[in-house]
């Protein structure tokens, strides 16, 4: 099937008018339940739109998967505070690092095609740059499977992009952390394959890879052989978008609704953080996934490779891609992403016929989203869907509040800033955004994203030095 024709058939098949009589949209959109409430609101509901108001989220659109089909899509709130311009299901957010798995799907062709395999020494292949060799490459190399799956055993988390006006590095000088990138080199400073490590400079190298193979621009080669393949007409990898686009693009907004100077940021690093799309399309890629791993289409993937993708790889947490779920639950795919001023984030069964994907241009979205995903689920009535009880929170002191700002030391590689805002408390971390800390006690704090683990105040001298979690670490800090 050609191309063009295997696109029609995918958009024929799950189109779906985007107001669907379906009184489970309203179950979505009115039976929330915040992660964390304070005692008299435990087990109160809250409608999708008074939270986004709550959280200062300035847009939001969503598509929801059922029965093998995109079953509907809804937009809220404005895509600029400045203009009040509001979101349609047709605008355009910055998918940050869902990117990746989208991105992994090019490679992916590349070796059905025989161009790439997933075991060869990507060396063999990169022609404008290759990854240095060093002590921890003398027997294992970097290889396709091991960049797509986070165990190449590279360095750098993620990237916080460029602002408009600004100077924006080549992907080699990404690379290499020479100036003007803002990030550091790349570099194998671990035994390949030896260890799962979140790594968005893997994925800039398997930018640089598709490219040299493909002898074409990466974001060209993307358009042509991967997303116009899928029907994602409302997607692109382009920093400069054709202009139909780029006017349908949301403006990046900080917590509360300031929208950020110059309305976004550029990321050269494209695969791992630079694609422009909208739920819908990237619903059609969860489809495509699911019909691959069913054996119903071979267009970027033949059903093995299919079957890998969605495989966890190396006992990490990653597929040839996106994030897969724990062995013992249900099996699902997905990934989250940030960029600056934008959160997504998308999750669908392998079996096939269920999934949500769901975007905003504000940063303090993804302990919404993971509500907006339980109230699906408890609506479509998913499978084993892990949906965790609200905790309840008590008022933070101001004591915590004048105390506790401050930067922290989370990891020998991570660091985050604790910010106190209109009287919540925040935890700012690269890539991952701000996540909100709320009161156990009067001295016990806890994140929903964070699990059960809680963490308190070390004091020296009467000043907070760290803080001290439930199960032994500490977290320093360091301004």
């Amino acid at each position: 099937m050609h191309a063009h024709r295997f696109a029609l058939l995918l958009t024929l098949l799950i189109a779906a008018p985007a107001f669907a009589a379906d009184a489970r949209i309203e179950q979505v959109e009115n039976a929330l339940l915040p992660q964390a409430a304070l005692k008299a609101n435990i087990g109160k509901t809250i409608t999708l739109e008074q939270r986004m108001r709550d959280l200062g989220i300035a847009g939001l659109s969503i598509a929801v998967i059922d029965g093998g089909k995109i079953a509907w899509t809804r937009a809220y709130g404005v895509r600029d505070t400045v203009d009040k311009t509001p979101v349609t299901v047709d605008t355009l957010f910055q998918a940050g690092s869902i990117s990746k798995p989208v991105a992994a799907l090019g490679a992916l062709r590349l070796v059905k095609d025989g161009k790439l395999t997933l075991d060869g020494d990507v060396n063999e292949k990169l022609k404008t740059w290759r990854v240095p060799d060093n002590e921890f490459t003398k027997d294992e190399k970097v290889t396709l499977r091991r960049l797509t799956s986070h165990t190449a055993g590279l360095t750098v988390h993620g990237f916080g992009g460029y602002a408009v006006g600004t100077e924006v590095p080549t992907v080699v000088q990404v690379l290499d952390g020479r100036p003007p990138a803002n990030s550091s080199p790349v570099r194998v400073d671990v035994k390949p394959g030896s260890v799962y490590r979140y790594s968005g400079g893997g994925y800039t190298v398997m930018q640089l890879l598709i490219a040299d193979v493909a002898n074409e621009s990466f974001e060209s080669f993307m358009q042509s052989k991967v997303l116009d393949t899928l029907g994602m007409t409302s997607s692109t990898f382009s920093q400069s978008p054709p202009p139909a686009l780029a006017a349908r693009r949301a403006s990046a907004h900080r917590p509360g609704g300031q929208r950020i100077p110059g309305k976004l940021h550029i990321y050269p690093e494209m695969a791992a953080a630079g694609l422009w799309t909208t739920p819908s399309d990237l619903a059609r890629y969860l489809l495509y996934v699911q019909a691959a791993v069913r054996g119903e289409t071979g267009q970027l993937l033949t059903p093995a490779l299919a079957k890998e993708l969605v495989t966890r790889q190396n006992s990490g947490r990653h597929g040839l891609g996106p994030s897969i779920s724990e062995a013992s639950e249900v099996a699902r795919f997905g990934h989250g992403g940030v960029d600056e001023g934008f959160e997504a984030d998308m999750v669908a069964d392998v079996a096939g016929g269920q999934g949500v994907v769901i975007m905003a241009n504000s940063q303090l979205s993804q302990m919404f989203f993971t509500e907006i995903e339980a109230s699906v689920a408890r609506a479509y009535a998913w499978p084993s869907y892990k949906i965790e009880p609200q905790i309840e929170a008590q008022p933070i002191s101001k004591t915590m509040l004048e105390r506790l700002p401050g930067k922290y030391q989370l990891n020998p590689r991570t660091s985050a800033i604790l910010n106190a805002r209109d009287g919540r408390l925040f935890f700012d971390v690269v890539d991952l955004g701000p996540i909100e800390i709320f009161a156990k006690s009067a001295t016990e704090l806890f994140a929903p994203p964070m699990g059960p683990m809680t963490f308190q105040a070390v004091e020296t001298d009467g000043k907070v030095t760290a803080l001290k979690t439930s199960n032994g670490r500490e977290f320093a800090r360091i301004e």
